[in-house]
């Protein structure tokens, strides 16, 4: 510790004093030091105050800058965009997404920008993926956007991807400089409440797999590339420790449960009290059962895995700035307000709803992303890495 001028020349002249007496020398020495010290110490600690007092203050501050940045940036983007999107005339989208939704979605859309015709083609992602392929590789210009979770990574992969990155990016849980992230799907470790008490729940997602468990747990398919799938995923990132991934993988396998290639059809079990544990469930469906009083409820301790839902604009789109005008809307405050409206949750971190990660869950909670390149791109190969070998072996 560095002493200044004064310290030094007050503690040799206190040494002097007390020179004719070593007892007395040494303990008014150390009451002097000591106070010195405290002095110090106080000085430190106020501080360390102030700045945490200023930390709380930009914080808000710095999240309300990229707010009115983002709202500012979209404004410039779909002035520009808009007159060439209404000159193109249409929106072609591919979606995974309920078919109640997109037509709100739509409705919304061309509500707020008339003079564009938007319609989409819905079907489930493998039907989506090589629906796009073929029609990639055989040169046809069909459709502008596709909007789903697991299709745009795999279709970018294949080159049929436009890489776009969206002005609003400083608002996004997950930002992708090539796909614009409009939605999250947030998984959330969910119980019945009849059937286990808050005393024995897990305490972490890598706890469901401790053998008092056996029994207890709805489980998914984790080879069928669905949200357990992306859970582990999400899991092997964060935690980047393969003997502790693997032997997760193990406990699960160990619990000995039958496991289910529908989400919902799982969680309405869970409902039903023939589980006690859902892994995982949904966010917007525990929300959705909650206020209906069902006797269900999430785990706010344990972070929630996220993962992205895009829409990628497609390489040989016929209509491309309508494509991006459209990904802009969607992330903006309007259209999350759309896609909250239909039961979707926010792809940012400034927007407040039931399913928003800042108002569902603690203040400070980081969720878990799935953002490993791998399994994005080809999830079989991911699992069929990582996975396999220990759920089938």
């Amino acid at each position: 510790m560095r002493r200044n001028s004064f310290e030094t020349k007050f503690i040799k002249g206190v040494m002097r004093m007390t020179k004719k007496s070593s007892t007395i020398g040494a303990v008014v020495f150390l009451g002097v030091l000591s106070a010195l010290q405290g002095g110090q110490g106080a000085e430190t600690k106020g501080k360390e105050t102030v700045q945490k007092a200023t930390e709380k203050k930009v914080a808000p501050k710095a999240a309300a800058d990229a707010t009115a940045a983002a709202a500012q940036a979209f404004e410039k983007v779909s002035k520009e965009l808009y007159p060439k999107a209404k000159q193109e005339g249409n929106l072609i989208i591919y979606s995974v997404w309920d078919v109640e939704h997109l037509r709100a979605i739509t409705d919304a859309f061309m509500k707020k920008y008339p003079g564009i015709k938007a319609t989409y083609w819905q079907g489930t992602n493998p039907n989506i993926v090589t629906r796009v392929l073929t029609e990639f590789q055989g040169g046809q210009s069909s459709f502008d956007v596709v909007l789903s979770d697991n299709a745009p990574p795999v279709i970018r992969a294949a080159g049929a991807i436009a890489p776009y990155e969206t002005v609003q990016k400083d608002v996004l849980h997950i930002h992708d400089p090539t796909l614009a992230t409009v939605s999250l799907q947030i998984q959330a470790l969910t119980y019945n409440t009849k059937k286990i008490k808050p005393p024995d729940l897990p305490k972490s997602w890598e706890e469901v797999a401790n053998p008092k468990y056996k029994g207890m747990v709805a489980l998914d398919d984790p080879m069928r590339a669905g949200p357990l799938s992306s859970m582990l995923a999400g899991l092997k990132e964060q935690w980047k420790d393969d003997t502790r991934f693997n032997n997760f993988v193990k406990g699960l396998k160990a619990l000995n449960v039958p496991v289910h290639k529908s989400t919902s059809a799982m969680f309405r079990l869970v409902i039903a009290g023939e589980y006690a544990i859902c892994m995982p469930a949904l966010l917007h469906d525990v929300m959705e059962e909650k206020e209906k009083g069902t006797p269900i409820d999430y785990i706010k301790t344990v972070p929630p895995v996220v993962f992205p839902r895009q829409a990628g604009i497609y390489v040989k789109a016929p209509d491309p700035n309508a494509a991006k005008l459209f990904a802009e809307w969607l992330i903006s405050v309007e259209g999350q307000k759309v896609i909250d409206s239909v039961g979707r949750e926010s792809s940012r971190r400034d927007f407040e709803s039931k399913t928003s990660i800042q108002h569902a869950f603690p203040k400070g909670t980081k969720p878990i992303p799935v953002n490993d390149k791998l399994f994005l791109e080809d999830p079989k190969k991911w699992l069929d890495t990582y996975v396999k070998p220990i759920w089938e072996g």
